[in-house]
């Protein structure tokens, strides 16, 4: 064997050797890994195992004094530990949000948290550990960063309110993904106090300034606040650029959407917000030169309970904008409106379908004299697509059961004559549909009634001699005024 050949054999060999060592290497660390993770699994199972009966416990306000002791004798690290899947739900429940705060209170959790949301560290010592030998906590940069941002949120959930002053600041800090995890925790807590520095920084973002956090969250942060906030927005609604007003309109009418959602029969008070704002929305923000800040506080203006409210919205409903309209037309969908009634009706025949959409909603929504407006104008219009989208409402909205069901319990007027128009010429499939579902007493009352008309009317277009008091009692029936029908 000649050198060159033997020294290529050496060079094999030796990565052959190599690569075993390698993978044997890979084998050690791969094992000793699941070993470690074993070992973690198995602890934490025995942890939850021995302490969950304890927690649940708390949670249900029935746990002991010994198991509050038991539980504060373990590392901070275990509480955490046990502590920790409550908060990843991301929900906690309000029967145990009371229970929940009192325990991480006792237990020293609370307190830890904001040492690190203050300072950005771990306390310089941890409780003894059940062996009793303290501990010193060194947590590397990026553990720091994720054990403080959970922190936040653990505090957020738990509603801690005291922490406020701690999370505004925290609004400004180097990190963007440690100001979101504030702004949401701020918007849990929802204390009045943080809601003015919210504000501000939305203004400052929509006015083309520096920031890490965008307008859709600080927005989405603002609105979960309640009405007792809305003072604060007078200076916002007051601005001189408009989208900054359009943006204060904005959070306002969610507010409002969300109590009316929350209470039954919701009205806006000046007590529940302030005077300033209740007639600052009826004389300047009603007027407003942006079409947005006027079709947004639109919606406002339905739940306030000052009397202009309602004549403010007519005048909207004029508005040269069709989106203010729409929001004035649906502003209007309250009995407590009804006095707009001839405004609703006059945008029926709106230019735009939308609005006219709508207001055929809200004339349904104002009881029998806004259905009866209805009625006679889809009998007495000659636009053909106004028809056809009023027949659409009437079948979608459920009303042509309900006129079935009238026509044939023999209730007469525009209803009975609006109910023989969709039968007989223009909705031949929606009433067909809500014939065959309705009641077969109904169906047979409403068939008796029915039959006798479609014979005369056939008698007519034939020119067959008709019986006059078979004639005056169906005008008795339908009582339809005549100017109306003309």
């Amino acid at each position: 064997m000649d050198y060159g050949t033997a020294s290529l054999t050496h060079l094999a060999v030796m990565t052959i050797a190599l690569v075993i060592m390698g993978t044997l290497l890979l084998m050690a660390v791969a094992i000793f890994r699941r070993w470690q993770q074993v070992r973690y699994a198995r602890y934490l199972h025995s942890l939850r195992k021995r302490y969950r009966p304890i927690l649940a416990e708390s949670l249900r306000g029935t746990c002991t004094a010994a198991g509050i002791v038991a539980l504060q004798e373990l590392p901070r690290s275990d509480l955490e530990l046990l502590i920790d899947p409550l908060f990843s739900k991301r929900k906690v429940p309000e029967s145990h949000l009371v229970f929940l705060q009192s325990l991480c209170g006792q237990l020293g959790l609370t307190q830890l948290w904001q040492y690190r949301l203050v300072t950005g560290e771990e306390p310089p010592y941890q409780p003894a550990s059940p062996s009793g030998a303290p501990r010193r906590l060194s947590a590397r940069p990026l553990l720091s960063f994720l054990l403080r941002a959970k922190s936040i949120r653990n505090l957020g959930i738990l509603r801690h309110r005291s922490s406020w002053p701690h999370l505004v600041k925290a609004l400004d800090d180097p990190h963007p993904d440690i100001q979101s995890v504030a702004l949401r925790a701020l918007a849990a807590i929802r204390a009045h106090e943080s809601f003015p520095a919210i504000l501000e920084r939305l203004t400052t973002v929509a006015l083309g300034g520096p920031a890490s956090l965008s307008l859709r969250a600080l927005r989405t942060a603002l609105i979960s606040f309640d009405l007792g906030c809305s003072a604060a927005l007078v200076p916002p609604l007051r601005h001189p650029y408009p989208p900054i007003r359009a943006l204060g309109a904005d959070i306002l009418r969610e507010m409002v959407r969300r109590e009316a959602a929350r209470v039954p029969d919701f009205f806006l008070r000046p007590e529940d917000s302030s005077p300033e704002l209740i007639e600052l929305i009826l004389s300047d923000l009603c007027r407003d030169a942006s079409a947005e800040v006027r079709g947004r506080v639109a919606e406002v203006l339905a739940y306030l309970s000052d009397a202009r409210a309602t004549a403010v919205l007519h005048e909207l409903l004029f508005d040269p904008e069709w989106y203010v309209r729409l929001r004035a037309v649906r502003g209007l969908a309250s009995p407590r409106h009804a006095s707009a009634l001839a405004g609703v009706r006059a945008c029926l025949r709106d230019p735009h379908w939308r609005v006219r959409e709508a207001a055929i909603r809200t004339l349904i929504a104002l009881g029998p004299l806004g259905r009866k407006e209805l009625y006679e104008c889809f009998l007495t219009t000659q636009d053909p697509i106004l028809r056809d989208q009023l027949v659409v409402e009437i079948e979608r909205t459920g009303l042509m059961a309900s006129l079935i069901n009238d026509y044939g319990h023999g209730r007469g007027g525009v209803e009975a004559l609006a109910m023989e128009h969709l039968a007989s010429q223009v909705a031949p499939r929606g009433f067909l549909e809500a014939l065959l579902v309705s009641d077969p007493t109904v169906r047979q009352e409403f068939l008796q009634r029915f039959l006798p008309y479609v014979h005369f009317i056939m008698r007519l277009e034939e020119g067959a001699p008709t019986d006059a008091p078979i004639r005056h009692h169906l005008q008795q029936t339908l009582e339809f005024p005549p100017l109306r029908a003309a």
